[in-house]
């Protein structure tokens, strides 16, 4: 293995590698210490992918004050393109290695665990700065026996190159709400999940709801979601009972915040006053649709997340309800009448396409076409009947859709000076109340997340 070249650093010794990083200790010369450095393995190509690195990597450097925060020191790109972050070194291993050797740890131990690692959390989603990636290895342990969390700003790099779909390396199963398999926005609810499956795990020796992968079927995933989280012997209620709050498969009813996690850890006996429910623009996530989105694929978002308020739907969920009741005239939504078809009326665009086996395409689409996204609609019209369980493509090419979603189409949609003669299209189905439509999408390839849209007004 070829040693990093990092200005400031030497002496790298690889410590370990995952799916998408490696990591090093070295090093730095200049304050006579040795670090920590993650080196991503995936090239940053585009200059949009770069500043949000350094951007989100600064967001985490923020946290770095808190005890139970692994430190960040430094972040770049090296000179061949791959981001890097240096952090403090931490070697008392981690958790999952600690549960390895010992076994399950005790009850008043794991709460004590749980109330430094929830407060770490809250400080985190006070700035904006979701982790998406909470289990027991990346829980690091000090020189002085101080347990942090670690991986902020790292823990899913997933949206460099245009990218929305991971493998099992990026989400782990057992440890990911059920929301996030059917490619639901991160949340701090998630968060709190997370955390929650890894107190239960460093208590029972294993996960709340251990997920096999790869899934055998549908069924068999969305029953592993609807289990209850069974007791382990020797934990007080209190304490179980206050995971199995923070473990409901519905994130509407789970614990509402790191923070009130902390606090029920903090007094076993203090429970909500009030029904927790859902901050606003959040969708319930029925795990059937979940079950769907783990057969073949895992969306995720960017490490960090800074806007809370984005206003985003799903291809699955109801539309705006723009539809004109009446004859064969009736408009879909975001759509407007063009001679004998429908042509987009105003910019609409799309964060992702995710296709899913036997499932119709989902998409993820973003407040303002100003905000980054990939996909854009130019086109469209009513579905005959339900969705087709198809991916996008497929839908594209089908006998109700293919004579809408042309290149032609598209081009006597684009803007004047905008030229998308090169661009991909592609189709995905949409619900309207109880009825259905298509929008055709297009995307320039090779080109990235854009802030501009070429269609519409």
């Amino acid at each position: 293995m070829t040693a990093p070249h990092i200005p400031g650093l030497s002496d790298f010794r690889p410590l370990g590698a995952g799916g998408f990083a490696t990591v090093y200790r070295a090093h730095q010369a200049q304050l006579h210490r040795d670090v920590a450095v993650k080196i991503d393995n995936r090239v940053l190509v585009d200059e949009r992918d770069r500043h949000r690195f350094l951007r989100e990597a600064r967001a985490a450097a923020k946290l770095s004050g808190h005890p139970h925060v692994v430190g960040v020191h430094d972040a770049n790109i090296t000179a061949w393109g791959t981001p890097y972050i240096v952090m403090e070194l931490c070697t008392g291993g981690s958790l999952a290695d600690q549960l390895d050797r010992q076994g399950p740890l005790h009850p008043e131990q794991v709460r004590d665990l749980g109330i430094k690692l929830a407060d770490a959390l809250s400080s985190a989603h006070q700035e904006g700065v979701l982790h998406r990636d909470i289990k027991p290895g990346n829980i690091l342990v000090d020189r002085y026996g101080t347990p942090k969390l670690a991986d902020f700003g790292l823990a899913a790099l997933l949206d460099a190159q245009g990218g929305s779909t991971v493998t099992r390396d990026a989400l782990s199963p057992s440890y990911a709400p059920p929301e996030a398999f059917a490619m639901a926005e991160p949340t701090p609810q998630a968060d709190v999940y997370s955390l929650a499956a890894t107190l239960y795990t460093l208590l029972a020796g294993k996960p709340p709801r251990p997920v096999p992968w790869p899934i055998n079927s549908f069924d068999q995933l969305g029953e592993i979601l609807r289990r209850p989280v069974p007791a382990v012997d020797g934990v007080p209620p209190a304490l179980h009972e206050a995971l199995a709050r923070a473990l409901h498969p519905d994130a509407n009813l789970r614990t509402a915040s790191a923070a009130q996690l902390r606090d029920e850890l903090r007094d076993p006996m203090r429970q909500p006053t009030v029904p927790v429910s859902a901050p606003p623009k959040r969708k319930r996530w029925p795990l059937v649709a979940a079950a769907a989105g783990l057969v073949v694929a895992v969306t995720a978002g960017v490490f960090a997340w800074n806007s809370y308020g984005e206003d985003q739907t799903t291809a699955q969920g109801p539309g705006p309800q723009t539809t004109q009741q009446g004859g064969s005239e009736d408009v879909p939504p975001f759509l407007k009448k063009c001679g004998e078809a429908f042509c987009v009326d105003e910019s609409t665009c799309f964060r992702g396409i995710n296709n899913f086996g036997g499932q119709p395409a989902v998409a993820r689409k973003v407040g303002s076409c100003a905000d980054e996204h990939y996909w854009e609609a130019f086109a469209g019209g009513w579905l005959s009947g339900a969705i087709p369980a198809v991916d996008s493509d497929e839908l594209a090419a089908s006998a109700e859709v293919k004579g809408v979603c042309t290149s032609a189409a598209m081009k006597a949609n684009t803007r004047a000076a905008v030229d998308t003669t090169s661009w991909e299209i592609t189709a995905v189905g949409f619900q309207d109340g109880t009825r259905n439509y298509f929008l055709c999408l297009a995307a320039q390839p090779g080109v990235g997340e854009v802030v501009t849209s070429a269609f519409g007004s």
